[in-house]
């Protein structure tokens, strides 16, 4: 049977470079093959950390310091150790009402509490973030960080404008609260007016640690993530890493790479995702449109995701069981709320499926929802 893959967040295939990173692992190999005798140093290899700095810079128009930079076996890994270095089992993370599933199994896993923040069609509400820190603080309780996903916000697309961004910072700083920048899906971006800086960008008290990511825009099985921090959090966090060094080799690969490349790969990517987007936001319209009013979807400027809310009476369990049935793959919403409850949504990701696949898959899909809800089109 055939499959229409909607379910995670991986780029098209066709866009790894193949055959330049295997150039570039020849001459890595070549040139530096005997320091692979040697343990990684703590921070990770230094010249794709000052990859990671010069794509900051040139992004943000902010300098960051390679000392404050370190790698990490992709970005789930900075957020475990974050969660081990400032959440106990029992304490409370806060969150966007709908979030990244691997982010809250990561944290449901450390046994955290998780408190969701009601979002709009622009992120996190910033009244109902002071108004849930506030009934924390009044109950004697302070969240181990608040996590948020800024910049094409997973499940939904969102991007955080910059007037929110400054109030969040605030907030926490008022509160004494750690934030956690997930800025894994940064650099896939089609509508730059859209874009603001990281929250990281505009802090200057310490208050925030970045997470950024070479996999979103290569591929997951690279795991070359990493993170930002002030040196006291950096200490704290990297005294759980106790992996013996992330993998040197990828990172040398990757590194070699990225010199010349980093930018026209970007470039390419971001053609491939817009073409993507796309085709599949035309395919909602034509097949799920019809389904009336209630069926809304988001269309991100960048990221990998589209938000699909559905009727109410719709059985996302039984339409996702149906899909399923006829290859088509995708999670229902509920694997993106922090209380684990059913919501009328399905996230759709359009990077790994081909165009064909997408406007295939989208019509089978449609049938799915309707056949869930017992909706009937009108002729």
């Amino acid at each position: 049977m055939r499959e229409y893959n909607f379910g995670s967040g991986r780029p098209d295939p066709l866009s790894f470079p193949s055959e330049g990173l295997a150039e570039a692992a020849a001459r890595v190999i070549a040139d530096h093959g005997s320091k692979l005798v040697d343990y990684p140093e703590g921070k990770g290899y230094l010249p794709l950390r000052e990859i990671a700095a010069m794509r900051f810079e040139r992004s943000e128009r902010k300098s960051l310091p390679v000392e404050d930079i370190a790698l990490t076996s992709g970005s789930m890994q900075a957020l475990q150790l974050l969660s081990e270095a400032y959440v106990k089992p029992g304490e409370i993370i806060v969150t966007e009402s709908f979030t990244y599933g691997g982010s809250l199994g990561l944290f449901r896993r450390r046994q955290a509490r998780l408190v969701g923040v009601p979002m709009d069609d622009h992120g996190m509400i910033m009244s109902e973030l002071e108004a849930t820190l506030k009934r924390l603080a009044d109950q004697g309780t302070k969240p181990g960080f608040i996590y948020t996903i800024a910049s094409h916000q997973n499940p939904t697309g969102s991007i955080m404008p910059v007037e929110r961004r400054e109030q969040l910072l605030e907030i926490a700083r008022r509160y004494d609260v750690l934030v956690v920048d997930d800025h894994c899906y940064g650099d896939i971006i089609f509508d730059m007016d859209q874009a603001a800086p990281t929250l990281y960008t505009l802090d200057d008290s310490g208050t925030v640690v970045y997470i950024g990511s070479f996999s979103k825009i290569l591929g997951p099985g690279v795991r070359q993530g990493y993170f930002a921090a002030p040196p006291s959090r950096m200490n704290q966090m990297l005294h759980n890493k106790v992996d013996g060094g992330t993998n040197m080799l990828a990172s040398m690969i990757v590194a070699e790479y990225f010199k010349d490349h980093l930018w026209s790969h970007l470039a390419m990517v971001n053609r491939v995702m817009q073409e993507r987007r796309d085709t599949m936001t035309a395919s909602l319209a034509e097949h799920f449109g019809p389904l009336g009013p209630a069926v809304q979807w988001s269309n991100p400027p960048g990221g990998l995701f589209i938000w699909v809310k559905v009727p109410d009476d719709v059985d996302i369990a039984e339409a996702v069981r149906l899909a399923g049935s006829r290859g088509v793959v995708c999670p229902p919403g509920r694997a993106f709320s922090p209380e684990d409850e059913d919501v009328p949504y399905l996230r759709l990701a359009f990077g790994y499926p081909s165009v064909p696949d997408i406007r295939d898959g989208i019509p089978i899909l449609a049938d799915c929802v309707k056949a869930a809800s017992g909706v009937r089109v009108e002729a």
